[in-house]
């Protein structure tokens, strides 16, 4: 195999991993592995390896089909009599790379690479290879030994730079402060070598220079680098942008204003270069030193003035927003510590003005959501008109052209950001009105929506949506959520790409209780990948609390999919980035791997989908879960939903106070996993001797989760208010403030099984009796938890809930049972035929186990004849359709979405409990 350069190395690596056949043309099957047809691709093998049984590529490929087809131990057994045969060629060693990776055996191709390394200590490719498997297991010494090595005889830039790459991490992960600084100063030292030498040639060899330095926090040296002649030849054009973060480290205010300025009269649209100014400006105020330099701008009317001077600049025709947004940025720092009004106007005319000048663009009103807070909420309600007037419109305006549509839409929703909240009667009123816009755009041909894009008369829709549901929650009632569902469906009718309708849908149909509902919804929105994460709260973590358990369990499997198979990808993306030479992309996605995997929401489906596997789920050994992170990450994006409540009622802790509360909950669930899987373990033969350890870990755990249930129950005693884009209120509240007692409840069954496992008779007898004494109060306390109040429709999220929470005791307790059943019952006792001598013990702890079974079947009894009394969604849409009706052809979904989604998910929870209860009978004694 020819030596070639590290461009083609890694070329036919990479098409490896995408194409198996590119590389292995020579024989016949590889097709059937690219297309997925293993069986065929292992029949082929079999047939070129009765030809040639020692053909090696030939049975790494044959490895690689069995291993596919799920046959994993026979693969391994092919991989490893290969592994000992020390292959070298290029074809074997990428076909075995690939079933390495596949299996997570990533440290076993650093093995293969070794040792053809050392059949062939010149080649390359293989030495590439060698580096990119360390890569893959982050062995940091590693990679610089062999980046070094392969450097020694390929004397090329990029293999340099992954040698001082690799000291670099060595570096950010030790703890050693000394260390971290011998290692920085080794990569400086190297670096610096290079350039004595005039050998750097790229802009990323740059870049990594620099990050070396901010490591050591070597400013002035930075500084001097980027105004060398090397960066300007390595990254031209760039010296000035370069520059600013290191002008600001260093306290270089003036010359940051400098040049701040210079920067913007060529890029007067580029708010990373506003940002540096204005804080450079405010710093030299402060300071309020006299400059005879009248190009640094050291006060507040010299900063106005050069931004007037930039409005002014612009070209008739070429109207950018950063020198408009740049008055208003200036409004609001000033207006911090005084009163500005006299140097650039009120903040309102200002926020007008921008509006006058954009409303044309749909980005006009979130750029001035973040100034319209800082106006005084009486000045903000007393001239809400002026956003709504200031280009000729008001509410009952019908404009006529796509531009119009659009203004008319900021003008709207500017207004409503900043009015007074209306009551539920003027939220009607406006809700009818904004409808009867949408209604007239669609019978003039104005909704010019396709299935990839939507239009702006769309927002005419989604904003009467907000005040149904501002209405709907200011009077407790159901009708006006109805009416907007009904609405929305229709704009998703004729925008199907609209995700703003699609997105509140969603929200909607949960807030009535409907999970299936949402669920047709949530299907076209098409989440995948990050977005099981950052929109878990949405959807997926409304569906148990919604009674659907089974719909949960498979949207949590796809969830702990993609955060299982995204660290095996990830790994990918790092040889990219040695690849390509973004060094600092290596960091970013170290970073990025770091918060996923100490993802909350990703914790707690672990957790919810043990929890409800012993309800709805297949049969399945639950095990100890994996430590929960000691710092868990929010990922959530809570900005999905676009809000417009104006700003007091805008919650800046919104975000941290939820996490907090979801943290709680993952916290009690993740003790009851853990008690529930050491209950588990004690139901082994093992004798009680050994037992109890175990036994003493289960009650520091249930001592654990019952202290964290008095806690939580302090800490949430206050139900949240509900915001259509935040998360509807954890789902830790109801369960603490529930009347019903699950702390003793499921304290007392969990410690029932430890005192059968260690043969505690006394202590068993007394805990099974008093579930059995709680099981019939908590069905008292539940029924009335659960019983209607006001509105049915509007009150059904919060009774399923509460029904859900019960349910999910319900699965736990019956499989605690079997359990218990297993430890009181062994196998061998089973099997015998023989009338068996039974100790009074005994038989009083089979009568008590057999009483609890019972009130468990009771218990699932008066379930069943709730389902058979749950009330209906008795909504009427006639008058609501016939405000809607263009044409016979749209039929609106929503009654049926409502009657199916209520009766199907009755039919589920009907089906799980009747197999509940006919387990529980088997184990009757």
């Amino acid at each position: 195999m020819k030596n070639g350069g590290a461009a083609t190395a890694h070329a036919r690596w990479w098409n490896c991993g995408a194409s198996v056949a590119t590389n292995l043309r020579f024989l016949n099957f590889p097709d059937w592995l690219d297309i997925g047809n293993n069986k065929k691709a292992l029949q082929e093998a079999e047939k070129v390896l009765k030809k040639s049984p020692s053909l090696q590529a030939a049975r790494a490929l044959k490895a690689l089909a069995l291993f596919r087809l799920g046959k994993g131990l026979e693969a391994q057994v092919v991989l490893d009599a290969l592994a000992d045969e020390k292959p070298s060629d290029d074809t074997t060693l990428q076909a075995m790379t690939i079933s390495y990776r596949e299996s997570q055996q990533l440290h076993k191709v650093c093995m293969l690479y070794e040792n053809a390394v050392k059949s062939e200590p010149s080649n390359e490719e293989l030495h590439s290879h060698l580096f990119m498997s360390y890569v893959r297991v982050g062995d940091y010494r590693s990679q610089q030994r062999a980046a070094m090595a392969l450097y020694k005889f390929a004397p090329k830039n990029p293999y340099y730079f992954w040698a001082v790459m690799s000291i670099v991490l060595q570096a950010k992960t030790s703890e050693d402060n000394t260390k971290r600084g011998i290692l920085l100063a080794l990569a400086q030292r190297m670096v610096d070598n290079f350039i004595s030498e005039n050998k750097m040639e790229a802009e990323q060899e740059a870049r990594l220079y620099i990050m070396i330095l901010e490591l050591q926090e070597k400013w002035e040296d930075i500084l001097k680098f980027i105004e060398s002649p090397l960066y300007s030849q390595l990254v031209p054009g760039s010296t000035a942008q370069a520059s600013i973060p290191y002008l600001k480290k260093l306290g270089q205010w003036k010359r940051l204003n400098v040049v701040c300025k210079e920067l913007l009269w060529d890029n007067q649209d580029r708010w990373d270069y506003y940002v540096p100014y204005f804080d450079s400006v405010f710093y030299l105020m402060k300071e309020n030193e006299e400059d005879t330099d009248s190009s640094i701008d050291n006060t507040a009317e010299k900063c106005h003035e050069f931004i007037c001077q930039l409005v002014e600049s612009m070209s008739s025709g070429r109207t950018l927003r950063g020198p408009y947004l740049a008055r208003l940025e200036l409004w609001k720092r000033l207006a911090v510590d005084g009163d500005p009004t006299s140097l650039i106007g009120s903040g309102l005319a200002l926020c007008v003005q921008y509006l006058r000048v954009f409303a044309n663009k749909p980005c006009a009103v979130p750029d001035l959501r973040p100034y319209l807070g800082m106006i005084p909420q009486k000045e903000r309600e007393e001239n809400c008109r002026e956003f709504l007037t200031c280009l000729g419109f008001d509410e009952n305006s019908e404009p006529e052209s796509a531009d119009d549509i659009q203004r008319h839409i900021s003008c709207l929703a500017a207004w409503r950001l900043v009015a007074a909240p209306l009551s539920s009667t003027g939220a009607l009123e406006l809700a009818a009105t904004l409808r009867g816009h949408y209604m007239r755009c669609l019978q003039k041909g104005l909704v010019t929506s396709n299935i990839t894009e939507f239009c702006a008369a769309d927002h005419y829709g989604i904003l009467a949506a907000h005040h149904y549901f501002y209405a709907g929650v200011e009077q407790q009632s159901s009708a006006p959520i109805v009416e907007a569902l009904c609405l929305l469906e229709l704009v998703l009718h004729h925008s199907p790409a609209n995700f703003h309708a699609k997105l509140l849908l969603v929200k909607l149909y949960h807030l009535l209780g409907n999970a299936l509902a949402a669920d047709s919804i949530y299907q076209r929105l098409e989440v995948k990948h990050i977005q099981l994460v950052s929109l878990g709260w949405l959807h997926c973590a409304r569906l148990a609390p919604a009674c659907l358990a089974s719909r949960a369990l498979q949207l949590l499997a796809d969830t702990r999919a993609f955060l299982k198979h995204h660290g095996k990808d990830s790994v990918e993306h790092l040889t990219y980035a040695y690849k390509y030479g973004t060094f600092e992309k290596l960091v970013e996605l170290s970073a990025w791997a770091a918060r996923l995997e100490a993802c909350g929401w990703g914790a707690a489906a672990a957790r919810d989908q043990a929890l409800l596997a012993q309800l709805a789920g297949p049969p399945a050994l639950l095990h100890q879960p994996s430590r929960l992170p000691a710092l868990p990450t929010d990922n959530r994006d809570l900005n999905v939903i676009v809000n417009y409540e104006p700003p007091q009622f805008q919650d800046d802790n919104l975000k941290a106070r939820t996490f907090d509360q979801e943290v709680s909950y993952l916290r009690l669930k993740d003790a009851l996993v853990s008690a529930i899987a050491l209950c588990i373990e004690l139901a082994d033969s093992r004798p009680v001797e050994e037992k109890k350890g175990h036994y003493e870990q289960l009650n520091t755990c249930v001592e654990a989760f019952s202290a964290a249930m008095e806690k939580c129950r302090q800490l949430y005693a206050e139900r949240e208010r509900i915001s259509i884009s935040a998360p509807f209120p954890s789902r830790i509240i109801a369960f603490v403030n529930s009347p019903v007692p699950y702390r003793e409840l499921y304290a007392t069954i969990l410690r029932l099984v430890g005192e059968l496992a260690i043969s505690r008779t006394t202590a068993a007898h007394d805990a099974c009796e008093t579930v059995a004494r709680l099981l019939p109060k908590a069905q008292l306390q539940l029924q009335d938890e659960i019983a209607v109040k006001g509105d049915p429709v509007w009150s059904m999220r919060d009774r399923l809930e509460s029904l859900s929470n019960y349910l999910e005791f319900i699965g736990i307790i019956t499989f605690l049972l079997g359990v218990c059943n297993e430890l009181f019952s062994p196998a061998s006792t089973k099997k015998s035929k023989k009338k068996t001598n039974h100790s009074p013990d005994e038989i009083k702890t089979s009568e008590l186990l057999n009483k609890l079974n019972n009130s468990a079947q009771t218990s699932i009894a008066f379930l069943e004849n709730i389902l058979d009394e749950w009330p209906k969604y008795e909504v009427s849409i006639d008058e609501i359709l016939a405000k809607l009706s263009l044409d016979d052809k749209y039929q609106s979904p929503v009654e049926n979405k409502l009657k199916t989604g209520r009766d199907d998910m009755l039919n589920d929870v009907r089906n799980i409990l009747k197999r509940k209860s006919k387990y529980l009978k088997s184990l009757l004694q």
